[in-house]
């Protein structure tokens, strides 16, 4: 008998689970068991669907539900279902880094999509909190107004049956037509973004597709359910995208952000997996909530999740709320849209990662049961947004609306001074702005009269100079803004109770994320805050522009100059190394012909150079937005002149970017997406699985990343010889983090930095050095005792500062072991700065840095710490969870070193430089340390070496 293509599909499913449960009955595989039951609940029961939409086992490989469809099935299937619903309409809100584009798929009756634009217009007004919608005026504007809801899934790639639900969720509200269905289409413009990692995705599906066997395998230890390094959870450039959605660095989240800034939707989904071994998990979230966000969220939590509970009891599916998902961190897909007045919903399914996988218990979950988990929840949550249509919005423009009083009533503003740094200062402004926060800029001076600055630092008639930022916290977004920008959230008496017991009891922390992330901090920027009523002539800023750069004098006789204002002199100098010019840096402050230029500064001789050099410049100096300075002369009327040795050639760097196991993958991606996104460096990525065998000569910059594993293990002996064998050759070695752990610990000693636990018995000699550091800074002469020492009165010797108590080798250690335990897991901590050295090209004295480690550095005087953790204790913490414990420990350790090994250097960062590609502060040595290590690889000598 000939059977439609969809009933083929059914029974072909049918068959699969049959064969399965055989196999598992018949116990021929060890990790079968004769008590598994393999779910066979359908997505829908007694659905009544309209014949002329195609299902998706058309087009499938895989009948849904049985293997995770690939992304270009997913993208013509959803194409087909357009084209043939007039239920639907879609649009591309971007493209990743490899080119796959990302969709907003928008399903309601067709009455709703017909009137679409409407809808919308009509939305912003309810939204605007500004619009004059009060009492019936109200009720006539939501009466024929459907909710928008939001739907993204699988937000990290290897998390893989929401897209699949997104599919079977698509057909179902194209295709059905019972009541519940067709009500739901009534009431709510649902929004679906139904692969929002695709890259990721399709990586980690190559991956499974690679190690898949022909016998059905469930062991979720096995390869057939596990990639390789770097896996799929991350995008083209390894970020972590649920981590992104406050400092939008990728263009996936740029995309999705403003979706929902533009859209409104009063409900959004947020689609996740968890272990294998797990049920599934849904909102509300457990405590810490960070208590920015509006009140409307928590009133919704129980309602949606009551209904959504409802719907699992009715299959008979296990499932939990809250327990380990709090919502402190804003930067989740369930915990930004709250903060515009959204119900953020989060899933947490049990992962699959296949067909089948064999849970603890021995349960045999079936990717049909975890897809339909996925797709019964969204269709849950649709329909408590139907069925509560007008209250939710009315509650979304209220909050709103009070989000404004609050902001009106407490006056809390942000100040952003201009930064020489444009490019900087305007991606932290762009991300404000494609967040819909409102960003004013003074187009005159004014004052302040009580401002407090990112250091807590309280300043008295502030003057604020012309182009300063201003973010009111009186407007739609003013709680979003807050939450982002607000210097020092506090978390709450109770909860830090119960993290203090968990620390102490069971050594373990109660916080999934960061406990801090100022961005206004991540960026080091001159930021401040007040409470303070003040005047000031403003503009709207709707967008922001680069300034133009031009060569200035290009006839110049001598030479050309460019000024260290950060980023655009990084573009400058990368530009100008593939020119293959010859360029020097200047180690100090100068002024010629007028201009004065900082550290840093490069400077272009005509001598030995092209002979279009003019050409060459300007070029540079348009397209980057820079300006370019030609001299007559090398006689500087301040500091040194052109032709001095404080003048370095620089190189160009050969970088080499060590990838793979047992790298932190998250940390690769950052700093790859540094160099190669952003700087535009060449650079090769060298895998650390054939590091042995590799040859090193061609680079001269090699960076070594976070490790999550051993990297002991990894290297060896002859690993960390080789490295060293290059190193004293020339090369520049820069490691961050645990791999610069590996580095100095003592059974390791590349570096002479070492780690604090490793020296309890030697502090007072790191103390000692510690103090002649600072001393050097404000050294006191007399001059009397030095000239005139018979005339000097003998001044009795100064009582020598107390040794630190004496402990036993044992009782050291365990106190070391205990303090460990309240290490920083992402707290804002101040770093001085010596700005003598060329690391610091660009920076202040002071920079903000996210700690999250174990491990403490101390570094002696024979190396050079450019940055080092305050070693005032009651100044070290900026922002964030810092115990007493983690105070002491850290206070006055070093975070940036640089050391000379032969003829090349080892530079070392105690954390990520640039975590999550928004650390402009700390990143700014990290870029420093590639372009200009090269040439400043050896010591100066004016003498030679």
């Amino acid at each position: 008998m000939k059977l439609a293509k969809g009933t083929k599909s059914l029974l072909l499913i049918a068959l699969t689970l049959l064969i399965a449960s055989s196999v598992l009955q018949a116990g021929l595989h060890p990790s079968y068991s004769p008590k598994a039951v393999i779910d066979s609940v359908p997505f829908y029961t007694n659905g009544n669907y309209d014949k002329s939409i195609p299902e998706p086992n058309y087009y499938l490989q895989h009948p849904l539900g049985t293997w995770p469809m690939r992304y270009h099935e997913m993208a013509a299937y959803i194409k087909i279902l357009v084209e043939r619903s007039d239920r639907m309409t879609m649009e591309t809100h971007g493209a990743t880094h490899e080119g796959r584009e990302m969709y907003n798929i928008f399903v309601s009756s067709p009455e709703n999509i017909a009137n679409f634009q409407s809808h919308v217009v009509s939305m912003d007004r309810v939204a605007d909190p500004a619009s004059d919608l009060t009492g019936v005026a109200l009720d006539n504007a939501v009466d024929g107004l459907p909710a928008f809801a939001w739907l993204g899934y699988s937000i990290h790639g290897d998390e893989l049956s929401g897209v699949d639900a997104a599919v079977q969720l698509l057909y179902h509200l194209a295709a059905a037509n019972d009541s519940a269905t067709l009500h739901l289409l009534e009431n709510v413009i649902i929004i679906i973004d139904p692969n929002e990692n695709p890259d990721g995705r399709e990586r980690y599906l190559s991956m499974l597709q690679t190690h898949k066997s022909h016998v059905p395998n469930w062991d979720s230890r096995s390869a057939q359910h596990n990639g390789v390094w770097p896996w799929g959870r991350t995008n083209h450039y390894l970020f972590d995208m649920n981590r992104d959605w406050m400092v939008l660095t990728q263009p996936e989240t740029r995309g999705r952000v403003q979706t929902i800034v533009k859209y409104h939707p009063v409900m959004c989904v947020d689609a996740h997996e968890m272990g294998s071994n797990a049920t599934y998990l849904f909102s509300p979230p457990r405590e810490p909530i960070n208590y920015n966000m509006p009140s409307n969220v928590a009133k919704w939590y129980p309602v949606f999740s009551k209904d959504q509970a409802t719907a699992f009891d009715q299959r008979g599916w296990p499932y939990y709320t809250g327990e380990w998902n709090d919502q402190w961190y804003i930067g989740y897909g369930s915990a930004w849209p709250t903060f515009t007045g959204a119900v953020g919903i989060l899933y947490e399914q049990a992962g699959v990662d296949g067909a089948f996988v064999r849970q603890s218990n021995d349960y045999l979950l079936s990717y049909h049961e975890s897809v339909n988990h996925q797709f019964s929840s969204s269709l849950a949550n649709l329909h408590t947004t139907a069925n509560n249509r007008v209250e939710l919005l009315k509650d979304y423009r209220q909050v709103r609306k009070d989000i404004v009083a609050r902001g009106e009533k407490d006056r809390l503003t942000f100040l952003i001074a201009p930064d020489r740094d444009e490019l900087k200062i305007n991606r932290f402004i762009e991300s404000l702005l494609m967040q819909g926060i409102e960003v004013q800029q003074a187009t005159s001076s004014f004052t302040v009269s009580s401002a407090v600055d990112v250091y807590a630092e309280k300043h008295s008639n502030k003057e604020f100079p012309t182009g300063t930022y201003i973010v009111s916290t009186a407007q739609a977004h003013g709680a979003l803004a807050k939450t982002i920008m607000e210097f020092d959230l506090h978390l709450k008496k109770d909860f830090l109770e119960e993290e203090r017991r968990e620390l102490e009891k069971h050594g373990d922390t109660r916080m999934y994320e960061v406990s801090a992330w100022c961005v206004p901090m991540a960026y080091d920027l001159e930021a401040y805050q007040t409470f303070s009523q003040f005047n000031a002539t403003t503009r709207v800023v709707q967008q922001v522009t680069l300034s133009p750069g031009q060569l200035i004098n290009p006839d110049a006789s001598y030479g050309f100059i460019v000024d260290m204002v950060g980023e655009k002199t990084f573009l400058a100098l990368n530009r100008i190394f593939q020119e293959e010019l010859i360029v020097y840096a200047s180690e100090k402050a100068f002024t010629i012909e007028g201009h004065s230029f900082q550290s840093g500064a490069l400077v272009l001789h005509r001598r030995g150079n092209i002979q279009h050099l003019t050409e060459a410049l300007t070029k540079i100096a348009d397209e980057i937005g820079i300006n370019i300075y030609g001299v007559n002369t090398g006689f500087s009327t301040k500091g040194s002149h052109l032709g001095a040795p404080t003048f370095r050639l620089l190189r160009q760097p050969r970088v080499g970017l060590c990838f793979g196991a047992p790298l932190n993958y998250t940390g690769v991606g950052s700093l790859w997406h540094t160099i190669d996104r952003e700087l535009e460096i060449p650079h090769s990525l060298l895998s650390m699985e054939w590091f042995e065998g590799a040859d090193l000569s061609p680079y001269n910059v090699l960076i070594l990343p976070a490790s999550w594993g051993s990297l002991a293990d990894r290297l060896g002996k002859s690993g960390k010889e080789k490295l060293a064998r290059w190193v004293r050759n020339g090369g520049t070695l820069i490691l961050e983090g645990s791999s610069a752990a590996w580095a100095a610990d003592s059974n390791v000693a590349l570096s002479n930095v070492r780690l604090k636990r490793q020296m309890l018995d030697k502090l007072d000699v790191y103390d000692r050095a510690l103090d002649r550091e600072l001393a050097a800074e404000k050294p006191v002469v007399d001059t009397m005792a030095l000239w005139h020492p018979e005339e000097t009165k003998v001044a009795e010797k100064e009582e020598e500062k107390p040794l630190r108590a004496k402990l036993g080798k044992e009782e050291a250690e365990e106190l070391d072991r205990w303090n460990r335990r309240f290490r920083p897991r992402g707290v804002i901590m101040r770093a001085d700065i010596d700005t003598e050295y060329w690391l610091a090209f660009g920076m202040r004295e002071r920079v903000p840095v996210m700690a999250w480690s174990r491990n403490a550095f101390l570094a002696d005087q024979s190396v050079t710490t450019v940055a080092r953790f305050t070693s005032d204790k009651n100044r070290l913490r900026l922002s964030g969870l810092l115990w007493p414990e983690a105070r002491e420990r850290w206070a006055g350790t070093a975070y940036v070193t640089r050391e000379r090994k032969g003829k090349g250097q080892i530079i070392m960062f105690a954390g990520a430089p640039n975590l999550r590609a928004h650390w402009h502060g700390t990143r700014k040595m990290f870029v420093n340390a590639v372009l200009y290590g090269p040439g400043f690889v050896s010591a100066f000598s004016p003498y030679g070496e």
